[in-house]
């Protein structure tokens, strides 16, 4: 069977590369403000670990459909 090949938008990478960014940067202040608070409504540190992870991928997810978003305008 023959492979398509599929063109990549280069695009992808410098939204990929801002959403990682402004996940960093969320991460970073999230885990900022967790640090800061202390007593009962303080997060356990598995907590931290899944809230980050969501908010990198949330970021970078959302990149891509800005990135699609942009593309789908630009073919018009």
């Amino acid at each position: 069977m023959p492979q398509q090949i599929r063109e990549v938008s280069k695009l992808r990478r410098p939204f990929v590369v801002a959403g990682a960014v402004v996940g960093a940067l969320l991460s970073g202040w999230y885990l900022y403000d967790s640090f800061g608070r202390s007593g009962i409504s303080a997060d356990p540190i598995w907590t931290r670990f899944v809230n980050v992870a969501l908010i990198m991928f949330v970021a970078i997810y959302l990149a891509n459909l800005l990135r699609r978003g942009v593309e789908a305008l630009k073919r018009r």
